[in-house]
């Protein structure tokens, strides 16, 4: 009988180790596969009708490239501890044994992650409608006691904890019981070390590799095989949870680096945007415009109160989508009396991205608590009023602090901010909440200050902000509401929302409906302009993929005193976006006031408009009644504010409104790095 030299024996047993460390990581990745194609068909089940893109070939495309990134992304976490056991494997046998151990505990690490980042992805895109992305690291920006009360308030949340610690135990239970199963049936390896290296080792690194790219072509898998439809549904299964993750938080250390801007950029975006070249001058001013000179609004200049109400959308007002109790609730009146624009679209899907898309015109959500925090921006909203003479407020119900708003947006050009705890200090019957206070008292600080105006002889331009109707909807002790139950076609909408947030919504409405009411009331009825629309609309709720305009809809609400309005019966069934409001309030309110021309005058007939005949959202531009999403592709925009099934080519989009995201790109780093003149 042949017998082994120690050194043999320990080369032998430690060959076998390696293989074990290799069929352990393809026992890791064969459960993470199943782990994230249950986490898709979930998903893709829980839309509320799913069975429209089952025939879909862009589901299967999905599903495929959805397959080869988790493929991709698990060979890759766990490609290191496979190097570690080869280069264990002529090292003493307590290295290989240490190398085992190694790879099985990060597997194990490994399916913990994919289980836990599944369910996170699986509740993003639910209340968003997108996975995990950048706003998800914005997000930790607001603090633990402020996200998990938001978290916990979800109507799942409690069912999706105890799937996810049970799948976490059935997936380590089965991973042990393949480990035992792997040493088991793998013994000693009889080492012959030519074919070994290449049966063993050469081979399955090579195929490893290879699918650790995601393909045999020229380019690896990247963030831009994640779109493989014109179908947002769609594109939403492909990342699974932990590239969800990986790319948002790249798009979130992105978006800290802002590159110069070069006057050569600017100078084509300008061509491009305005359809002409411009002067051969400074190129920053030539893009702002001027209000035309109005004796009578230089005589009476009026107060402006522009009202940002958290997650006013829009649907809800709308009896298509609820049939039941009028969720408008003392706002009804007023939008059934004034100027109501129900085709209207946000910027953004979330606050403090439209808060500094609205304030200072710039896609850079993250800018107020940036190290660009103290560089004021003259495409400012409240700079442009301060200009005009007007003293300048902003009236906030929650914490000042939260993402640095109180001190950036007075560098911004406000003279006051009142928030959370200046509300608590004048009203201290005001509850508190995990977001700041009740919006009750933004409405009565906002009248008050209106009313006591007289001791400071300018008028006033004042914006608030809302927060009652956010999660975890949490209503005001001291409210009288009694609402009806809802309709079941609003309840099947709801999804995850519990039905306490029709509560807070129909709350908000209320307020801001008092509020004007007290100012039609008063003596501010005939020298104060007011405005309202939603930052972004209710996230969470169900929708089929032709009602995505809606899903996304905010209204556009206008108040003008009579000797205020123009002539002609303004347009309301334009669709219009956020870029139009400011442009459309500047006009109404000041005379020969300089502001940034990105956006068009909603009262002025469409006819006179040269720029600015689209509507703006992150994911979709609006021209001429069709429908273009970032996939490409566009739909016809029925009357009815619906997506048509037939689908365009992009082509017909126009440069100015596929630059537009580009332009005021382009003028935020230009003013970033630059001073430019008043």
């Amino acid at each position: 009988m042949t017998q082994r030299s120690p050194n043999n024996l320990s080369i032998t047993s430690n060959s076998a180790a390696y293989v074990r460390v290799l069929a352990s990581l393809i026992s890791v990745v064969m459960i993470c596969a199943a782990l994230f194609l249950v986490a898709r068909l979930t998903t893709w089940l829980s839309y509320p009708r799913p069975e429209s893109i089952a025939n879909n070939s862009d589901l299967w495309r999905a599903l495929w490239t959805g397959f080869r990134f988790d493929m991709a992304v698990v060979i890759r976490a766990n490609l290191l501890g496979l190097f570690i056991s080869i280069c264990c494997i002529p090292l003493p046998a307590m290295a290989s044994h240490f190398g085992w151990l190694l790879n099985r505990y990060w597997g194990g690490l490994i399916l913990v992650i994919a289980v836990w980042a599944s369910i996170l992805n699986f509740s993003y895109i639910g209340f968003f409608n997108r996975p995990i992305d950048s706003f998800a690291y914005v997000g930790l920006n607001y603090g633990a006691a402020t996200i998990w009360p938001t978290v916990i308030s979800m109507d799942p949340y409690g069912l999706r904890l105890l799937v996810g610690l049970s799948v976490t135990a059935l997936t380590l239970w089965s991973y042990r019981k393949i480990g035992e199963k792997i040493i088991e049936l793998i013994g000693f390896v009889h080492v012959r070390r030519i074919p070994f290296f290449t049966l063993a080792i050469l081979l399955p690194l090579m195929f490893l590799m290879a699918l650790g790219r995601g393909t045999v072509s020229t380019f690896p898998l990247s963030q831009r095989h994640l779109i493989v439809s014109s179908e947002t549904a769609v594109n939403n299964i492909v990342p699974n949870g932990i590239v969800a993750l990986y790319y948002g938080y790249k798009e979130f250390e992105q978006s800290k680096t802002i590159s110069p801007a070069l006057d050569g950029e600017g100078r084509e975006l300008f061509k491009a945007f305005y359809g002409e070249p411009p002067l051969d001058q400074p190129l920053f001013s030539q893009f702002f415009a001027q209000t035309p000179s109005s004796i009578f609004l230089e005589k009476n200049p009026p107060n402006v109160v522009f009202n940002l109400i958290e997650s006013m959308g829009n649907a809800l007002l709308l009896p298509t989508f609820n049939p039941g109790t009028d969720l408008a609730g003392q706002m009804r009146q007023h939008l059934d009396e004034d100027y109501y624009f129900n085709r209207f679209l946000p910027a953004h899907d979330d606050t403090q991205q439209s808060l500094m898309s609205l304030m200072v015109n710039t896609e850079y959500s993250t800018i107020s608590y940036s190290s660009h925090q103290h560089i004021p921006l003259q495409t400012s909203v409240a700079r442009v009023f301060k200009k005009s003479g007007y003293r300048t407020v902003f009236v906030y119900a929650g914490f000042e602090g939260l993402s640095n708003r109180s001190d950036y947006l007075k560098t911004q050009g406000f003279d006051e901010f009142i928030g959370a705890h200046q509300l608590r200090e004048r009203y201290p019957t005001m509850e508190s909440s995990v977001w700041g206070g009740e919006d009750k008292f933004v409405f009565e600080e906002t009248i008050k200050q209106l009313l006591d105006n007289n001791e400071h002889g300018k008028p006033l331009f004042i914006v608030t902000l809302t927060v009652t109707n956010h999660p975890p909807y949490q209503l005001p002790k001291h409210h009288n509401l009694t609402l009806s139950p809802p309709a079941d076609s609003l309840s099947a909408k709801l999804q995850d929302l519990p039905p306490e947030s029709l509560d807070t919504y129909r709350y908000t409405n209320d307020q801001l409906g008092q509020f004007m009411s007290a100012v039609k009331n008063s003596r501010l009825k005939s020298n104060t302009i007011v405005a309202a629309t939603g930052d972004h609309a209710i996230r969470g709720m169900s929708y089929n993929s032709a009602e995505r305009l809606h899903e996304l809809s905010v209204p556009f609400y206008l108040y003008l005193p009579a000797s205020y309005r123009p002539s002609l019966q303004p347009d309301t069934d334009q669709i219009a976006s956020h870029k139009d409001i400011m442009p459309t309030l500047y006009n109404a309110a000041l005379s020969n006031a300089r502001y940034p021309n990105l956006g068009r005058n909603l009262l002025a007939p469409k006819a006179n408009e040269k720029y600015h005949n689209f509507a703006y959202h992150a994911e979709y531009l609006v021209i001429d009644e069709r429908a273009y999403s970032k996939g490409g592709l566009g739909r016809q925009v029925t009357p009815e504010f619906m997506l048509a099934p037939n689908a365009i080519g992009v082509e017909k989009t126009s440069n100015r409104s596929r630059v537009y995201s580009q332009t005021i790109d382009w003028l935020t780093r230009f003013q970033l790095a630059n001073d430019p003149a008043d």
